[in-house]
């Protein structure tokens, strides 16, 4: 029985030194929403078809008490990247956000957050 105590209280050191110490902290949260656009086309052109295009907007807010320079978000929205450019955020600051527009081969593609990449001061 004193094995498993020490066994329990190890495991729940080892947990509570991986979260207070190991574990990467969150220091962006980003709101942002899925965007698609259709391009439009003279009906006299039946040959031509619309384009389709998407891109994120949204917000981002630092969360940490440390500035953070040269902020990254990358989008991957059909296989293609779409990118964001922060210059610099304060601790407490939230900024407005809009990747790059990317043109789409499927009509439903697969898009997530791919990184968020910054410089700490």
């Amino acid at each position: 029985m004193k094995k498993f105590l020490v066994f329990i209280l190890l495991i729940a050191a080892g947990y509570f030194a991986y979260d207070n110490f190991l574990k990467e902290k969150e220091v962006v949260e980003i709101n942002a929403s899925y965007n698609k656009v259709r391009e439009s086309v003279d009906i006299d052109a039946p040959a031509l078809q619309a384009r389709d295009f998407s891109h994120y907007a949204g917000t981002v807010k630092n969360i940490s008490d440390k500035t953070l320079n040269n902020i990254i978000v990358t989008y991957l929205i059909d296989a293609q990247p779409s990118t964001a450019s922060i210059d610099k955020l304060e601790p407490g600051e939230e900024k407005k956000f809009t990747t790059n527009p990317v043109m789409l081969r499927n009509m439903d593609p697969g898009h997530y957050l791919k990184s968020v990449e910054y410089d700490e001061k």
